[in-house]
Formats: C-alpha cells, structure tokens, sequence
C-alpha cells in the first residue's frame, strides 16, 4: 500500500516562487520607512520579534529548500540581518536598530535550519522505507 502522506520535494518553479515570496516578506518589513501603526499592547510585549523570527525562519528553509548552498545562505541570510538592523537605526528616520531584534532574527535562522533538517529527515526515512518496500510500520494484530 503506498505511503498516504508523501512528503516529496516540490517542483523547481515552486521552490524558487517559496524563495521569492519569503525574500520579498523579508525585505519589505526590514526595510520600508516606516511600518503601519501598531495597536499599543496591554501589557509590554515584543509580539515583533515573532515577526522578526519568522521572517528569518522562512527566508532560510525556503532558500535551503531552493537549492542555495546552506553555508552561502546562512552567510548572507545572517548579513541581511545585521544590515536590515543597522540601515533601520542609521538611514531609516521612523525606524529603529535594535540588538533584540536581531537577536530574534537569529533564532529564526536557526529555526528555518532545524525545520530544514527535520524536513530532509523525514523525506531520507521515507525514501529508505519505500526503497526497502515497505511504506511503513503495518498493523500486525490478529483479525
């Protein structure tokens, strides 16, 4: 019986249109002057951060699932940080840098890593269950 739950790599276009979507995210909120208005929070929470996490996340696993070498990427996903975060405090009037910020930009690159491993774990095991012929583990109680 085959594996209800294939988890295969999509086409090329597909990675490089994930990629590029990711990427315009990314540029967008780090750079533009100046973000829409914010409702003030209750209480004093950086609920920015989470976006700034995210971002990163998604901007590392669609460019790892793109193909772009993971040292390259990495490098240069981990320089946009740094950039997006100095270019805000210097050049962006109605912006601010921020070391919080760019702390949260680094947990999202690790993040997009780990859910990249976990991504080529998963595909590896299931690759190797149908190469045995198996496509899982099977009921194997009494009737």
């Amino acid at each position: 019986m085959p594996d209800p739950t294939p988890l295969t790599r999509p086409s090329t276009g597909v990675r490089r249109l994930l990629l590029t979507g990711a990427l315009a995210l990314n540029l967008v909120t780090m750079y533009a002057p100046s973000l829409p208005a914010q409702v003030e929070p209750a209480v004093d929470l950086r609920l920015d951060l989470l976006g700034h996490a995210a971002s990163f996340a998604a901007l590392t696993f669609t460019g790892l699932l793109a193909g772009v070498p993971r040292r390259l990427l990495l490098v240069l996903v981990a320089l946009n940080a740094v950039a997006s975060e100095l270019i805000q405090h210097l050049l962006l009037p109605r912006r601010t840098g921020d070391v919080t910020d760019l702390a949260a930009d680094a947990v999202g690159i690790a993040l997009g890593l780990l859910a990249w491993r976990t991504w080529e774990r998963i595909r590896a095991r299931r690759r190797a269950r149908r190469a045995a012929g198996t496509s899982g583990p099977r009921s194997s109680s009494p009737r």
